[in-house]
């Protein structure tokens, strides 16, 4: 695994601006990836991370994300975590759990995670190494998902985005702009729960997708062609789209927005034009934000974190052992290291019993003494 790397645009050294810059299409997901297939690129863009994965050195992985980004070398290195080997394998195996996440154990990574690496799957071949992290941090996230406390409680920027609205009123009627995204969808279910809490979501007529909407006397369904001038008789707005264009401009919300108004921008880059946060009456928030509220959450559960860390590191150990076996069988085989049995009964045996490095040392004594 010493090739594998990964370089990270993350909340922790980015703020949502710059995080946008990163933001990219899938059109130009799909391009990088087609193009670089002999690095094996897995892609995670998310509301709070870009990351790139491959196999190669991070100064080639800073070389790809700057030209894909546009932006200079200096930006790209000042703001991106670097991380090769067993370290990157560590922080995947973090960002799969959530336990690396914004809002610590929210379920959404997990997702993105896996799309991610199928995104990368149905376009390319995939090294078998690439392969065999991937699906292993997928399965030791499952597993500290269900032996640990990490997201029993489930928190995320859609319930906290949620709470917030329903919270801001007694009675609250609130628009949604994306209603059929994966953020949209879980903020819709999020919203509906709430008695207080009446919806218009926006549907695109041109976009040829059937819009899958919960039945609710709660829920009304509009043109997304209407959204300004729903905006008046609504005291929320909140917006999640993956649109790589401004949705609601200061300019012509300054026409719409009488009163109060809570507008919520859970988009990278932004669905809302910052500049609306200076309305009179409206008060703007949007991804960031939702990070000092989750501060609560993130206390509660570092017990759960330290349990699931120690996970990870034990499943690393195993992976280190697969990789091993994988890579070096057919050498073994071939050599005819073995007699008395397979060559594939031995190593597994050896694989159960022995410790990651431990075992590296037995592969390496069998190949030395036939070399």
């Amino acid at each position: 695994m010493d090739d594998f790397i990964c370089v990270s645009i993350n909340y922790k050294k980015c703020g949502e601006e710059l995080r946008g810059r990163f933001a990219f299409s899938q059109e130009a997901r799909g391009g990088f990836v087609t193009g670089n297939g002999a690095l094996s690129p897995v892609m995670l863009c998310t509301c709070s991370r870009t990351e790139l994965y491959m196999l190669g050195s991070v100064n080639d992985g800073l070389r790809l994300l700057t030209a894909l980004s546009g932006l200079s070398r200096s930006v790209v290195e000042g703001c991106a975590m670097l991380f090769s080997g067993e370290g990157a394998v560590r922080h995947l195996f973090r960002v799969a759990c959530g336990v690396d996440s914004m809002v610590v154990g929210e379920d959404e990574i997990l997702g993105q995670l896996r799309c991610a690496y199928s995104f990368s799957a149905e376009r390319i071949r995939l090294s078998h190494r690439v392969n065999i992290i991937f699906q292993s941090a997928v399965a030791t996230a499952k597993r500290i998902k269900t032996e640990t406390a990490i997201s029993r409680t489930s928190v995320s920027h859609a319930t906290l985005a949620a709470k917030l609205a329903a919270h801001s009123a007694p009675e609250v009627r609130v628009l949604l702009i994306g209603a059929s995204g994966k953020t949209g969808t879980s903020l819709l279910k999020n919203l509906l729960s709430y008695r207080n809490v009446t919806v218009l979501a926006t549907t695109r007529s041109h976009s040829g997708q059937t819009l899958l909407l919960p039945e609710s006397p709660a829920l009304t369904v509009v043109p997304y062609e209407e959204r300004y001038a729903r905006i008046a008789e609504c005291s929320c707005v909140i917006s999640a789209t993956s649109s790589p264009h401004t949705v609601l401009t200061a300019d012509l919300l300054r026409e719409c927005c009488t009163g109060e108004k809570l507008l919520i921008d859970l988009a990278v880059p932004r669905d809302i034009d910052p500049a609306a946060g200076e309305i009179p009456g409206v008060t703007l928030r949007s991804v960031d934000y939702f990070s000092s509220l989750a501060q609560d959450n993130n206390l509660r559960k570092q017990d759960s974190v330290e349990q699931a860390k120690q996970m990870i590191e034990e499943d690393i150990g195993e992976l280190r052992k697969t990789l091993l076996m994988h890579e070096n069988l057919p050498q073994i085989r071939e050599r005819g290291a073995l007699s008395g049995m397979s060559a594939e009964e031995l190593l597994f045996r050896l694989k159960k019993g022995l410790s990651a490095a431990a075992f590296a040392e037995v592969i390496g004594s069998v190949l030395g003494e036939k070399g």
